[in-house]
């Protein structure tokens, strides 16, 4: 029988998938030494990673004047992926403090929920989503299998399309590069597992809301009535701060997987081998998944923060006092307004609508 995948298990695994790049935060109260340690690895992972893009942009220098078309897209596929991971690891360093913040108060709200809560976001989110991120995780981490057995299956010296202004081709310089080569796929299979953190942020942002709706149309007293109220303008400001947690991470993606998507469609303009074509749809598939990761619980949270505003219509609040029913009210009209994960630079906001627009 296949082993039920709980909240707390979600959580364990998203961890795991993130290990290699130490990019979960840390703990509140951490000691400066560790702290100094992952800002340390995170710096040295940025060294490694330029110097693959340093080694494939001069194999691209080198080879400028050969018609290898092959070689060609394997190398700007390869400046892509190793870009995304510059950009994730930069906006990891930048935005550190808020990303600590909003993933300790999901922990703690993943530790105090109560049991018939946690039967709610087990049935609504985990049991509906979880299938769909596990199966991006596997497949980031099953192309890296890909990376390991290309220079054997392709006969290529290494995994990448990369040169040397040395020869590689001898020992230790061989098992060197390749090593070196390997241990930054493993980086770049971590950093795309990176976007299912952040929507593991999202979507249990968009539980609380759930479980508040909820709530509310259960409301008995007048007690539970203003505790519902003070606990909608702090899932707001929550709320608020994962959307701008989000949004830097979202637009890295949004960004390079655009890139990937014009470079990948002018292979269909030119004349290539078949296999290059096929490639390039598998990689654009990917691409687009990246972005999708986003935009599914984007929409959803668009509009399950709106759905408060109809569960506090329908409480009995006809009998409540005025400063209640002014603060329905506030509670009704504030919910009107939708939570959006807006991408910065004048971009619109993620949601499946702009995932599906054609631009």
């Amino acid at each position: 029988m296949q082993e039920r995948i709980t909240l707390k298990k979600t959580i364990a695994i998203m961890k795991l998938s993130l290990f290699v790049i130490w990019f979960w935060p840390l703990p509140l109260g951490t000691s400066k030494c560790k702290i100094l340690c992952v800002k340390l690895y995170q710096y040295i992972c940025i060294l490694m990673t330029t110097g693959v893009i340093a080694s494939v942009i001069y194999g691209l220098v080198k080879n400028r004047n050969t018609n290898d078309l092959d070689s060609f897209m394997r190398s700007l596929f390869s400046l892509v992926s190793l870009s995304h991971v510059i950009g994730n690891i930069l906006c990891h360093l930048i935005i550190y403090q808020r990303l600590q913040h909003v993933t300790l108060e999901m922990e703690n709200f993943c530790a105090l929920i109560k049991p018939h809560e946690e039967t709610i976001v087990q049935r609504e989110y985990v049991d509906k989503y979880s299938n769909f991120y596990g199966f991006c995780i596997s497949l980031f981490y099953m192309s890296l299998f890909g990376l390991f057995i290309g220079p054997v299956m392709l006969d290529q010296p290494l995994p990448t399309a990369a040169e040397f202004p040395f020869d590689t081709s001898h020992q230790p310089l061989r098992a060197i590069t390749y090593i070196h080569q390997i241990i930054v796929g493993l980086i770049i299979s971590a950093h795309l597992c990176v976007n299912a953190f952040m929507a593991l942020l999202v979507w249990l942002a968009s539980a609380r809301f759930k479980l508040l709706t909820e709530e509310f149309r259960t409301i008995t007293n007048i007690y539970n009535l203003a505790k519902c109220i003070k606990k909608h303008q702090k899932l707001i400001e929550y709320t608020g701060e994962v959307a701008l947690t989000v949004r830097p991470f979202a637009m890295v993606t949004v960004l390079f997987s655009t890139i990937a998507l014009i470079t990948f469609g002018l292979v269909f303009v030119v004349k290539v081998p078949l296999s290059l074509k096929i490639q390039c749809i598998l990689l654009s598939s990917c691409a687009l998944l990246e972005v999708f990761m986003y935009a599914w619980p984007a929409e959803h949270l668009i509009h399950v923060s709106t759905n408060v505003a109809q569960a506090a219509f329908e409480t009995d609040w006809c009998a409540k006092s005025e400063y209640l029913k002014k603060n329905l009210q506030m509670v009704i009209l504030r919910s009107q307004k939708p939570i959006l994960v807006v991408l910065p630079c004048g971009l619109p906001s993620l949601s499946l609508r702009y995932y599906a627009s054609v631009r």
